[in-house]
């Protein structure tokens, strides 16, 4: 029997497409500025053309950021997914809760002291080790920014997941690696690719870590601060 859906209220479904508008209404502003002809972003253009994506194509050191901060924001992202999926598998199967509370408050710390304090220290780690404008030093400091994220998007996916299938799966014969391959870790994938995502995005548009570790290696972000 099928049961009828539920209708969500009309304020929580206006108060949805509001927050949708919001976040989408840069991009509708950014999009059609960057194929200005004048001498200067407006909106609306007055003119229309590919003039500023020959600038940007013709010019080396624009591409040469952007691949660094590509290649920066892939390892970067890989490694806080890796970290923070097993970090958070770790914390909800953790037999003390008080401990893995305590864990999961040091992981979150990133997310919420100001990323130039901890820029600040990361420098000065940096300085301490002869590790100055090295990419390395970056992708591990880009990594700690996004692990919080994925901690929760992995570990709220975790809660809601049905631990019996791995049991089941260790009932049945599977040792424990291929339990949690098998039973457990397929259905996080949607949250694992959507933490892979959103690390992503958080390394490739950082500036204040970038500024502080980077010297003469110039990331976009940077690129785009300083021209």
């Amino acid at each position: 029997m099928r049961h009828p859906r539920r209708k969500s209220p009309l304020p929580l479904t206006l108060f949805f497409w509001l927050v949708i508008a919001f976040l989408f209404f840069p991009v509708a502003v950014i999009v059609p500025m960057s194929f200005s002809a004048g001498e200067t972003l407006r909106f609306p253009p007055e003119s229309w053309g590919l003039r500023w994506y020959r600038e940007y194509f013709a010019d080396g050191s624009w591409r040469a950021a952007t691949l660094r901060s590509l290649r920066i924001a892939a390892m970067a992202s890989l490694l806080a997914t890796f970290a923070g999926t097993l970090a958070a598998v770790g914390l909800e199967r953790a037999r003390r809760p008080a401990l893995a509370g305590l864990v999961s408050g040091l992981f979150m710390a990133p997310a919420i002291i100001p990323n130039v304090i901890i820029a600040l220290g990361v420098f000065i780690m940096a300085v301490w080790l002869g590790l100055t404008s090295s990419e390395p030093v970056l992708v591990l400091a880009h990594a700690m920014l996004g692990l919080p994220f994925v901690l929760m998007i992995v570990g709220a996916a975790l809660r809601q997941q049905d631990n019996q299938l791995e049991l089941a799966a260790r009932v049945f014969g599977a040792g424990p690696v291929r339990a949690f391959v098998t039973a457990t870790l397929p259905p996080l994938t949607p949250a694992i690719v959507s933490s892979l995502i959103f690390a992503f995005f958080i390394s490739f548009d950082e500036l204040v870590f970038a500024l502080f570790v980077m010297g003469g290696k110039v990331t976009l972000p940077v690129r785009i601060w300083s021209d």
